[in-house]
């Protein structure tokens, strides 16, 4: 529900629309585990309620975050005509990385220990991962990463880690 690219899908993340979707979804799922996805773009207040509410509901974890639809203040280097002219969707990659883990630090002071905290957004390297386990992410997600550097990425960042 977190999805950049779908018009008015973000709204389905205000925790009066994702009660009852997530009620559905863990209904359905029965003993399988269950997290929810939540966008950079929630104000503080936002992720709180929807930390409360998965909390609530018993879901096993949260993954912070997703995609940006922010252009602003990123210090995005592409003329904002070649963006435009783009079209809408999700942007990934370094610009994100302040808040997705800002969005991260506010998760993890709100749940326990035993609840699953992944953190994905601006992760390039064994350091971006070291920085984000250390503010408490249990599990580091890449993408950007990945697409760009190849599938020996993951044996860097590993590398990197052990190094480090």
């Amino acid at each position: 529900v977190s999805s950049p690219n779908t018009p008015g899908l973000r709204s389905l993340q205000a925790v009066e629309s994702l009660r009852p979707l997530l009620t559905a979804v863990k209904d359905a799922a029965e003993d399988t585990p269950l997290l929810v996805k939540i966008a950079p773009d929630l104000s503080d207040d936002d992720i709180r309620d929807v930390t409360a509410l998965a909390l609530e509901l018993g879901l096993q974890g949260i993954v912070a975050t997703n995609t940006t639809i922010a252009r602003d203040d990123l210090g995005l280097v592409t003329d904002p005509a070649v963006v435009t002219a783009a079209g809408a969707g999700g942007l990934s990659g370094k610009p994100l990385a302040p808040r997705a883990l800002e969005v991260l630090r506010l998760v993890r002071s709100l749940v326990p220990d035993s609840f699953c905290v992944i953190s994905a957004g601006g992760v390039e390297t064994a350091a971006d991962v070291r920085e984000r386990l250390d503010a408490g992410a249990t599990l580091v997600q890449g993408y950007t990463g990945f697409l760009y550097r190849g599938p020996l990425w993951a044996r860097q960042i590993n590398r990197g880690l052990v190094r480090a």
